[in-house]
């Protein structure tokens, strides 16, 4: 039995490998409304970008208890655009609950409506949809108040991450799928990026003012990305680091990244066995 040509075996592999093509980087810009469904409702999304390239975002914030404790588990806030990008009011605000500056979507109370870590923990889940996968680049940070830090996960595990569907703290993301993205602990943490706005005065809408932050230098694609004010129930900060400034407060006003298509294994297993029936019938013929 004759074995199968070292090029005939390379066109194989780049028929196989022309599936899953990466696109140019792309920027999804974040200071409009989008798409929005269930509006005026905490769980809210709003989708930006065009067909074959859109990004979904919802807010997320540890505001329910458990049996035991109080603010134990993440569940879903209200997404708001304001100027300066996308912002996050989470569910407590009530008399006692210690977040005062939130509780109610209508909420204008500078700087509740930030993304911020001030009681409670704010983030946003980017998904790009399914069969998708962004390599992220940078964040863009539009608004900011005292302080500008940020926490960038991606999610490498299998499925929808849990806690969209089930209790789950900030605290054990890490051993459920999520991942860090940066190659070096530095002062921060390879979870956690200081200081996003680099020092620079707090602004809310001089768009020539905004400040794009590189991230994921490890080069992770990932449908799903979890990025929000930073936090330290994630994962620690090194022993001599400090949060800077206080709290941090901000506003996302865009993503860049390089948008690729993952072939379903179904698909794939299509394209290999017409492919490979290709070959072989070109193998013959040369034979």
């Amino acid at each position: 039995m004759k074995r199968i040509p070292s090029q005939t075996a390379l066109t194989f592999a780049l028929l196989i490998g022309s599936v899953a093509g990466a696109h140019a980087a792309t920027a999804w810009t974040l200071t409009s409304g989008g798409t929005e469904t269930g509006a005026g409702n905490f769980g809210n999304t709003r989708t930006y970008g065009s067909t074959g390239s859109t990004v979904t975002i919802s807010a997320w914030s540890d505001t329910k208890n458990s049996t035991t404790a109080g603010n134990a588990y993440i569940e879903s806030a209200y997404l708001g655009t304001y100027s300066g990008g996308l912002g996050v009011t989470n569910r407590d605000g009530a008399t006692g609950a210690g977040d005062t500056n939130e509780g109610t979507i209508a909420n204008t109370t500078s700087p509740g409506h930030t993304m911020d870590n001030n009681a409670r923990y704010d983030s946003m889940l980017f998904d790009f949809g399914a069969g998708n996968a962004v390599k992220l680049q940078s964040v863009t940070v539009g608004w900011w108040y005292s302080d500008s830090d940020l926490t960038v996960l991606a999610y490498t595990g299998t499925g929808t991450p849990t806690f969209t569907s089930a209790n789950q703290g900030y605290a054990s993301l890490l051993s459920s799928g999520w991942t860090t993205v940066k190659s070096s602990a530095g002062t921060t943490g390879t979870a956690n990026y200081a200081d996003a706005a680099g020092g620079a005065p707090s602004q809310s809408s001089n768009s020539a003012g905004y400040i794009p932050l590189a991230v994921n230098d490890l080069n992770v694609s990932a449908r799903y990305w979890l990025i929000g004010a930073l936090n330290t129930l994630v994962q620690a900060l090194p022993n001599g680091a400090t949060l800077g400034s206080g709290n941090d407060y901000i506003k996302i006003a865009a993503v860049t990244g390089t948008y690729t298509k993952v072939p379903e294994p179904s698909s794939l297993a299509l394209l290999g066995g017409t492919s490979l029936i290709a070959l072989l019938g070109m193998r013959r013929r040369k034979n």
